[in-house]
């Protein structure tokens, strides 16, 4: 597959994330009930206030940017520089989002169902085994329904006019309730202007999935927009020593344009400043049943460094899901996450669970840093689908990703 050779401007653009972070703010929504909100102006890097409900206090810039390195079009450098630090237990109080005040507990009765987080815990004994890995996933499992607008397990981020809602009626919702990521029409083209919800809690391994619908651009087929399902975690910090600072970060990505095709990547380090990383990466098209490509790389000039083979590209061959369009239909996506290995798999709607990637490579490509686990959605200008060239235009009208639900189960 020919690659880019402008995929650096891609991960400078996507990987910059930016925090803004006010004490003062969050004292006087609570004190006054929640009635302003910290806003990031998209890719200008400026600071505004508005009115918000408390829910959406927290909001702040936070830029994901696209994790896979192949590319079918042109790139461009973005103007802004985002910041890739999300808070982790060793950031300090200016690296740290804002958030609402979380219950000691992750479900809380209320007699207001309309306002109630959704959140639902199930026992420790309940487990789940990954394929071809001994560790059990025995943690508390979480589950959020989005059942109302208010969650004690999920932070909530509306940027560049894009809206973040839950308890919104879905009758293809298994409760009949979805949270909804929206972006605008005329959406800024940068991962700072996304809709995002990322949990308030880290995790070092563990089993992570997501019921989506992602948006339907079969109006605008050339529409540029990435719905992410990912886990993340970085303090700028070496700790392994190999020169290129620790990103723990495994992403399942679907662009758009092609709701056919899955992007799957897993990271071990970022630099900034030079864009080097440590990643594996595979391509799935999931309709057809066709592994695209599964690959090393260490930089972004789209160069596949290693083709991969083995543990590390197993299962060879992915069967066809019939139909598969990740935008007509709910599918549950799922990462299991363990030091030995990371197994992605998809789940229909008639439950039949299929494995796209169970990656058992060496220690040095598999993330050992604790992360926090998100879903986004957020329009790109620079990053075409495979084998759609041009497919990078701003959308004409609102575009909404739907998610049924998100389950995070700790490892131990």
């Amino acid at each position: 597959m020919k690659k880019s050779l402008t995929r650096k401007s891609l991960k400078n653009a996507r990987r910059r994330r930016v925090y803004l972070v006010t004490a003062s703010l969050t004292a006087l929504v609570l004190a006054a009930g929640g009635t302003a909100m910290a806003v990031q102006g998209g890719s200008r890097g400026e600071t505004t206030t508005a009115a918000a409900t408390q829910d959406e206090v927290s909001t702040v810039a936070y830029g994901k940017r696209s994790a896979y390195p192949a590319s079918d079009g042109p790139r461009k450098h973005w103007k802004k520089k985002y910041k890739k630090k999300r808070p982790t237990a060793t950031s300090t109080p200016s690296e740290t989002a804002t958030t609402e005040p979380t219950a000691p507990e992750t479900t809380q009765p209320s007699d207001n169902p309309t306002t109630a987080p959704s959140a639902t815990t199930s026992p420790s004994s309940t487990s789940t085994a990954p394929s071809g890995a001994t560790p059990v996933f025995a943690g508390k499992k979480n589950t959020e329904d989005w059942a109302s607008n208010v969650s004690s397990l999920y932070q909530k981020y509306a940027r560049g006019g894009s809206s973040v809602t839950g308890g919104v009626g879905d009758a293809a919702a298994k409760d009949g309730k979805a949270l909804n990521l929206t972006i605008p029409a005329g959406a800024g083209a940068s991962p700072g202007n996304a809709a995002e919800v990322a949990s308030k809690e880290q995790f070092l391994y563990g089993s992570f999935s997501s019921r989506v619908k992602t948006a339907d651009c079969s109006a605008q087929p050339k529409t540029g927009a990435v719905t992410g399902i990912f886990t993340y975690g970085n303090d700028g910090t070496d700790q392994d020593g190999d020169g290129l600072t620790d990103n723990s970060e495994i992403d399942v990505e679907v662009l758009c344009a092609r709701p056919d095709v899955v992007n799957l990547t897993i990271y071990t380090d970022y630099e900034d400043s030079t864009a080097k990383s440590q990643r594996v990466s595979r391509i799935i098209d999931l309709a057809a049943g066709k592994v695209i490509s599964t690959c090393y790389y260490t930089d972004f000039s789209g160069n596949c460094v290693e083709t991969l083979s083995g543990d590390e590209a197993s299962p060879a061959t992915v069967p066809a899901i019939k139909g598969f369009d990740s935008s007509k239909n709910y599918y549950d996506y799922k990462i299991d996450w363990t030091k030995d290995n990371v197994r992605f798999t998809i789940t229909d709607e008639a439950g039949q669970e299929t494995t796209l990637w169970d990656y058992q490579g060496p220690a040095e490509r598999i993330p050992n840093r604790p992360a926090s686990y998100l879903v986004n959605f957020w329009h790109t200008s620079d990053w075409a689908a495979h084998e759609r060239p041009g497919t990078t235009q701003s959308p004409t009208s609102p575009l909404t990703v739907s998610v049924d639900s998100s389950t995070s189960t700790a490892l131990s």
